[in-house]
């Protein structure tokens, strides 16, 4: 059934994570591309900051391992938080500091297990939050990079499409996101009626809001994130009527906070706060 998530056996979940994991490799390539080799080429930043969504994702994976395996006694090595911690970094402003970075991931995802326990939320959107928060107290919170900073770019829409506005390291490529996102469509594992009511209310609302302003689509990383944070099916209805809902309801709330509250955060501050009530409008749409 279109929309829904099934998970016969340990080996189709290894095959699920691993199809995603190829899926994000564009991402990960041209992030390395814009915030790295571009900036390390005209002198901005060092080599070792060239590769740092690599470092990244290494530290993701060693607290991965470090948290479900020897603090929570995970046994399984192919699970969807291998997954999510790999998503994260993608979303990271480019000037995260590492330190706060490993700090923020390994306090925020086992507050993350701990609560999970009792409720089920999206883990990716609580994780990168706590991060977030860490970066606004302790460092310098900015979405733009070495070179935006220093205004040198003179950039059209087409530019903006394939991902050279400003964001997060690997999530700016609007292009990229939704080649990913109509991959994710055909196969049965991912929910996409979520996904495609979450992007069509979002865009409509946010132009509506902005003067029919297309630009306002590729200034933010919240298309890709929504494409992303829906992969994670376990803190989104189970019933058709329930996805729909949510999905509308993500797609406004978010397109309403990315106008209004913070152009960067809005679409995982949303689909943070309405995945903990995932589970109460599935009871409440099964008894109509």
């Amino acid at each position: 059934m279109n929309g829904k998530v099934f998970l016969h056996n340990k080996e189709n979940i290894a095959k699920i994570i691993k199809r995603y994991l190829i899926c994000l490799i564009p991402l990960v390539l041209y992030g390395l591309y814009k915030n790295g080799f571009l900036l390390y080429s005209r002198d901005l930043i060092s080599l070792f900051e060239a590769f740092k969504i690599i470092i990244l994702l290494l530290v993701s994976i060693g607290i991965y391992f470090l948290v479900d395996k020897l603090i929570f006694h995970q046994k399984e090595i192919w699970t969807f938080d291998l997954l999510y911690l790999l998503i994260i970094p993608l979303f990271m402003p480019p000037n995260i500091n590492i330190g706060i970075y490993t700090i923020g991931l390994f306090v925020s995802f086992i507050l993350a297990n701990l609560i999970e326990k009792k409720f089920k939320f999206n883990k990716m959107a609580f994780c990168k939050l706590i991060i977030i928060l860490l970066v606004v107290i302790f460092s310098n919170y900015s979405y733009a990079n070495a070179g935006e900073n220093l205004n040198i770019y003179s950039l059209n829409l087409w530019d903006n499409l394939w991902g050279r506005n400003i964001g997060g390291i690997a999530s700016t490529n609007i292009i990229l996101g939704l080649l990913i996102f109509l991959v994710f469509c055909i196969t049965n594992n991912y929910k996409t009626i979520v996904a495609t009511s979450s992007l069509v209310t979002f865009i409509v609302i946010s132009l509506c809001l902005n003067s029919f302003d297309i630009t306002v689509l590729t200034s933010s990383s919240a298309i890709l994130a929504i494409i992303l944070l829906s992969i994670d099916s376990f803190s989104t209805p189970h019933t058709k009527k329930g996805m729909l809902i949510y999905g509308i309801l993500a797609g406004l709330i978010t397109a309403l906070l990315t106008k209004f509250v913070n152009l960067d955060e809005g679409v995982f501050i949303s689909t943070l706060f309405l995945s903990f009530f995932a589970s109460t409008l599935d009871k409440i749409l099964e008894k109509w």
